[in-house]
């Protein structure tokens, strides 16, 4: 199979980012500063190569995948598979009080999520083989895409860093 390559990103800063609120699988919604991070990635990004955009069907990570496929003539291609974390009942809480390492009853595990990013990679290697792919998720499910590309455990990803908004990461597949 011919090399991938996988700019991975998070999606600009939501309004609900800014009140520390867990946003899990609820849309979200990009605050005026995570519409110009968006503008500045896709400007960063315009003179490089990009075979096409996948993101998370959810609106946050979806809108910030729409900005930057407009400077790149690229619809982006929505996929569940990066969707972030899901806080289940504790959706809508602060997500300061969350212990990565122990995390509340009701949520997805990290093994889940972890196996999603599994999935998520073998499915980009599948679809997009020999491409340059950038793709637009969030934190939890972009730190285990990388904890997976790296060899690390579901357990171990917990003392990963989060990703900034609309920083990227190149990961080679």
């Amino acid at each position: 199979m011919a090399h991938t390559e996988l700019l991975l990103t998070r999606h600009g800063e939501t309004l609900e980012n800014k009140q520390d609120i867990m946003q899990g699988h609820i849309p979200g919604t990009l605050s005026p500063a995570g519409i110009r991070q968006a503008e500045e990635l896709g400007k960063l990004l315009e003179p490089q190569r990009i075979d096409a955009i996948v993101s998370s069907d959810l609106a946050r990570s979806l809108d910030t995948a729409r900005i930057i496929g407009k400077l790149k003539q690229l619809t982006p291609r929505p996929t569940p598979l990066l969707r972030e974390i899901d806080w289940g009942p504790h959706t809508g809480g602060k997500l300061s009080s969350i212990n990565w390492k122990q995390l509340p009853e009701g949520c997805e595990t990290l093994e889940n999520l972890f196996q999603r990013a599994q999935t998520f990679i073998q499915w980009v290697k599948q679809e997009y083989s020999g491409q340059r792919i950038l793709a637009i998720g969030h934190g939890a499910i972009d730190r285990a895409i990388i904890a997976f590309c790296e060899g690390k455990s579901a357990p171990e990803m917990a003392d990963m860093p989060i990703m900034k908004n609309t920083s990227f990461v190149t990961l080679n597949l």
